[in-house]
């Protein structure tokens, strides 16, 4: 098993005797210290409630909206150690899309990543969502956004 090198809280595993990545992902991250920040499935949606009409755009929008979310929680892209990724076509007609604005968000220390397609969201006009685990270092600064 070899082991990156540790990047704050989290370390990426990278075992022998198992098939390589087949895109920018990991396959394990061990993560010690500091808090967690669990964020909901992400949509391309706009503040407004409107929806972009193309995949790409859904896409882009919904990664957007993953950087505001996490902003607010105190955390970054760079924080992110797993994400869930559900689409609702076939991900052959939308993997060069996605995979080039995954990497503006993700560039190094892959987070753990799952890919599903579903038959549905829902909403109909919904074609892309992103759901995301964090790893934050301990702080004593407040998220911008928090209900108790």
């Amino acid at each position: 098993m070899t082991l990156a090198a540790p990047a704050g809280r989290k370390q990426v595993i990278r075992p022998e005797g198992v098939y390589p990545p087949t895109a920018d992902f990991s396959q394990a991250i061990r993560v010690s210290g500091g808090d967690l920040v669990f964020v909901s499935g992400i949509i391309g949606m706009r503040p407004d409630g409107s929806m972009p009409a193309s995949t790409r755009e859904q896409v882009e929008l919904a990664f957007e909206n993953l950087a505001t979310v996490l902003d607010a929680a105190g955390a970054t892209p760079s924080d992110v150690v797993k994400v869930n990724v559900f689409v609702g076509e076939s991900f052959a007609l939308m993997r060069d899309d996605v995979r080039e604005i995954r990497a503006r968000y993700f560039t190094h220390d892959f987070p753990v990543s799952t890919l599903v397609q579903v038959a549905g969201f829902a909403s109909p006009e919904y074609r892309f969502e992103i759901e995301a685990i964090a790893a934050v270092a301990p702080s004593s600064v407040e998220p911008t956004s928090v209900v108790e």
